[in-house]
């Protein structure tokens, strides 16, 4: 056999060799692609967050700090797969909440202070903050445009009803300026956050996916038992409608001692139409585990709910 002939089969043998190797590597890139976790919202593609922001707004203020709802919602959202950053009320700052609506958050829990605008129906998340006018009254002042040019204002003035202190708090406007969201779960704790839907309409312009909040006054005991169970019954795999029923079947409407006050608010959410909607859990935390975590929770919430049933008394609302 001539040399130029053994030249041609080794150059069939190696060029067969790379087609082998080739088909090997592009059959293991797509087993490794079909095997990856899968993180996204299948109802419209975009990348799912598993990072959760409590904030706590309240705890700045001794009559309303609540060691246990912190411990507690950490510990269940920890235990669901979320990576959970917890901010204390004395960091709510109007450019906390700058920096908190533009960061990528699957779910964020406003235990916040709100209420409603003037005679408007534009909710105020309210900040610790106080309020300041140096902060406003030049055009150079950092928040001029939000609160002189902005119309209606991004900023407004604050303050609670047992308190002649000023605080700023944010607006929607606030929220459809600087809000960018993936599909973001928001829990609003406060008074009032469903009692219109224009905060809640906000965040869904800017990408959330869904928002809870209470359709009228409520108690801080009362919205930090009612939250836990939220928590609690989302990890496990409920629907949101799911959810809010067990969790206001557990706990009832806020109207027990202050009816006449207004106290008979329950826990909605907005959009009707995504009730069905699921926070996913991160694979690799089984329901197992959750469960396990969850029952040891359950002690605490009924401590919870025997500290509020003493508190309502002197603490009306936020």
């Amino acid at each position: 056999m001539s040399r130029r002939r053994k030249r041609g089969k080794s150059r069939k043998k190696l060029v067969y060799g790379i087609i082998a190797v080739i088909f090997i590597l592009l059959c293991f890139a797509t087993y490794s692609f079909l095997n990856q976790p899968n993180q996204t919202d299948e109802t419209n593609g975009n990348q799912l967050s598993y990072e959760a922001a409590i904030v706590d707004h309240l705890s700045f203020r001794n009559q309303t700090k609540n060691e246990t709802f912190k411990e507690s919602s950490i510990s269940i959202l920890e235990a669901a797969g979320f990576d959970v950053t917890y901010y204390p009320g004395e960091d709510i700052t109007v450019n906390f909440y700058r920096t908190l609506i533009s960061h990528n958050n699957g779910l964020i829990v406003l235990r916040v202070h709100s209420a409603i605008i003037g005679n408007s129906t534009r909710l105020g998340l309210f900040s610790s903050e106080l309020f300041d006018e140096s902060k406003y009254d030049t055009p150079s002042a950092p928040y001029y445009d939000d609160i002189v040019n902005a119309k209606p204002q991004r900023i407004v003035k604050a303050y609670f009803p047992d308190d002649p202190t000023q605080y700023f708090a944010i607006s929607p406007e606030f929220v459809e300026k600087y809000g960018d969201f993936q599909n973001t779960t928001v829990i609003m704790m406060g008074c009032d956050g469903l009692k219109y839907s224009t905060m809640a309409e906000a965040f869904r312009r800017k990408g959330a996916k869904i928002c809870v909040g209470w359709d009228g006054l409520v108690s801080t005991p009362h919205t930090d038992h009612a939250t836990i169970g939220l928590l609690q019954h989302l990890t496990l795999g409920n629907t949101v409608d799911e959810a809010i029923e067990n969790a206001m079947s557990e706990v009832g409407p806020e109207e027990t001692y202050f009816q006449d006050q207004g106290y008979n608010s329950t826990l909605k959410y907005y959009p009707i139409a995504a009730g069905g909607y699921k926070i996913k859990n991160t694979l690799g935390i089984s329901d197992i585990d959750i469960v396990e975590t969850n029952t040891v929770l359950v002690k605490k919430r009924k401590e919870l709910n025997q500290t509020s049933q003493r508190k309502l008394f002197v603490q009306r609302s936020f």
